[in-house]
């Protein structure tokens, strides 16, 4: 599968919300934003713990596209 230019244009962004024993959360943004499209409401011990449910998530805020099947592909199945 190809990644697209909507799929590179959406990244992670982690940051330090709070202090205490959780205080990371993640953040996804496209490219020409300023602002966050999706802020998680959990927070976690670490950075990488963050990034890792950030990345998990992450295919929830990027558009698919769809190939339209060929009449030939269709037939095979």
């Amino acid at each position: 599968m190809r990644v697209t230019k909507e799929a590179l244009a959406v990244r992670i962004v982690v940051r330090r919300v709070r202090t205490g024993a959780a205080p990371f959360c993640w953040e996804v943004y496209r490219d020409a934003a300023w602002k966050p499209l999706h802020v998680s409401p959990e927070t976690f011990r670490s950075m990488e713990a963050a990034y890792k449910a950030g990345q998990a998530r992450l295919p929830e805020f990027v558009q698919q596209r769809r190939i339209a099947a060929s009449p030939a592909t269709t037939q095979a199945l």
